[in-house]
């Protein structure tokens, strides 16, 4: 079984400039207050038993036992889930692909190997204890190799009655498939993340098929196919320098058109692709302020909206799959613990294998590699002192934080910042005052490159260390409203 190492509290507090005030955020408690410049000046002092009576609301909230960060896992891996690549191939041509492109092989991963993954994840699952067993299907594409799917979940299903497991299959996917293949992901699968750009401006100068021809039709079919299934369906948008004013405007219609459970927003990641086409990264404060707005479209209609370096709910130590134990097998059998290709893992010095797996069923993992996995999203000094460390957690180990990056803020630390500083404070009901920061530069510019963010809490209880895992997100909690002070617990 997964054990953890010890570890000493962490400071687990933070203090970053809105406008005029200040905003506490405590990540490990689940608490966010907003306060002046004297209280700031007292939080900062670290000396509780002399804070002034405004303050003792925030020093009961803290001093209540919360767990201390997160560290590593040890022991025997237990998977989070399996991540099943069908194939690097693709049917469309979409100029921002990190994954090869035009070139991208469309070999196919022979069935037996996966076959084996599912035999040996289910029968893992079951040693440990587990209920549930996660499969999420990356690519390429994963439908161009629809045999492998079906085998997938079919020997999942297969073997979760043999278990006593419960099944949840997802996929990433562009959505260019036939009513017969959706019929199919209706009946069989939890979840779909699909991958739509906005409106035919944007979608057909991104994610063009082969040739360059439109798929905007296609995908809106399938969406509308999806949405009436029984099934998770987020709609992921990734946002350029031409689509990022528009952001609002999209999802407004998305959510109208669609009704999707959840929005997601991501930006561009640069590539040699989406350089000769053109395509820019998104100015991180005016994606912030379009991102907040969109929130607020998509909140307007029920729906959620994600970004998923500012999901501040949840107490994570690593952004993705790396560190978590989840296991991404290729279609030549590799095992990793990352999907994207190893070419751009390896150019960043990174080696994410952690072993194969053969068409015969035999599992061969790595010790030290695993363990190597599993430290890497601790090992990130460029987020030590910021108050994004257990939310972003640092986001792309292999784009963002990898080894030897540095330690300045990137325009994806600015982006995450803002937004994460601007839903906290829409959850202490502070609307105005986020609308009050969005249209001041030079606040946002103070907020954005603040360093370091960090307050010392060693006083407080800890209760010893937090599985590595995702924890489940905490509740609104209370409000309180004191003088020079509003605290969310």
């Amino acid at each position: 079984m997964q054990s953890l190492r010890a570890a000493p509290p962490a400071s687990a507090g933070y203090l970053l400039p809105v406008l005029h005030r200040w905003l506490f955020h405590a990540p490990l408690h689940g608490i966010a207050a907003l306060v002046n410049t004297e209280s700031a000046a007292i939080l900062r002092a670290d000396a509780p038993e002399a804070w002034p009576a405004v303050l003792h609301p925030l020093r009961a909230a803290l001093s209540a036992a919360v767990p201390a960060a997160p560290r590593p896992l040890e022991g025997d891996v237990c998977p989070s889930f399996l991540g099943i690549i069908p194939t690097r191939g693709c049917n469309l041509g979409c100029v921002y692909c990190n994954f090869g492109g035009p070139t991208a092989s469309r070999e196919r991963m022979d069935p037996r190997v996966a076959v084996a993954a599912v035999d040996w994840m289910a029968k893992r699952l079951h040693e440990a204890g587990r209920e549930l067993f996660q499969i999420h299907f990356f690519g390429g594409e994963p439908f161009v190799a629809p045999e492998v799917v079906d085998v997938v979940v079919h020997r999942a299903r297969y073997m979760a009655a043999r278990y006593g497991l419960r099944t949840y299959v997802d996929a990433s996917t562009n959505g260019v498939f036939d009513e017969a293949r959706c019929r199919f992901v209706g009946d069989y699968f939890g979840g779909v993340v699909l991958s739509f750009d906005g409106f035919p401006e944007h979608h057909d100068r991104t994610r063009p098929g082969k040739n360059g021809r439109p798929t905007f039709e296609a995908v809106a079919r399938t969406a509308r196919r999806l949405a009436q299934m029984p099934l998770d369906l987020c709609i992921r948008v990734c946002v350029t320098q031409d689509s990022v004013a528009r952001l609002e405007e999209i999802t407004d219609w998305m959510c109208t058109e669609f009704s999707p459970a959840v929005v997601n927003f991501e930006t561009l990641t640069p590539g040699e692709l989406a350089t000769a086409a053109g395509l820019r990264v998104p100015d991180p404060y005016e994606f912030a302020a379009h991102c907040v707005g969109a929130y607020r479209v998509a909140e307007s209609h029920g729906i959620r909206a994600v970004y998923s370096a500012a999901e501040h709910e949840r107490v994570r130590l690593s952004f993705c799959p790396v560190g978590t134990d989840a296991l991404i097998v290729s279609l030549d059998g590799r095992v990793s613990a990352c999907y994207l290709l190893p070419e751009d893992w390896r150019m960043r010095g990174l080696d994410m294998d952690l072993g194969s797996i053969s068409p015969d069923g035999g599992m061969r993992l790595d010790r030290d590699a695993v363990a190597r996995a599993r430290r890497l999203p601790a090992e990130k000094p460029r987020c030590d002192g910021c108050f994004c460390r257990w939310s972003c957690a640092g986001g792309c180990h292999v784009n963002q934080t990898y080894p030897g990056s540095s330690d300045a803020y990137t325009d994806f630390c600015i982006q995450t910042r803002l937004v994460t500083a601007c839903l906290l404070l829409r959850e202490l009901g502070q609307e105005e005052l986020v609308d009050e920061l969005l249209a001041h530069g030079g606040a946002l510019r103070a907020l954005a490159g603040h360093a370091p963010d960090t307050v010392d809490l060693g006083w407080c209880t800890h209760e010893g260390s937090t599985p590595a895992a995702v924890r489940q997100p905490r509740g609104a909690g209370r409000s309180l409203v004191a003088d020079g002070m509003t605290l969310l617990g």
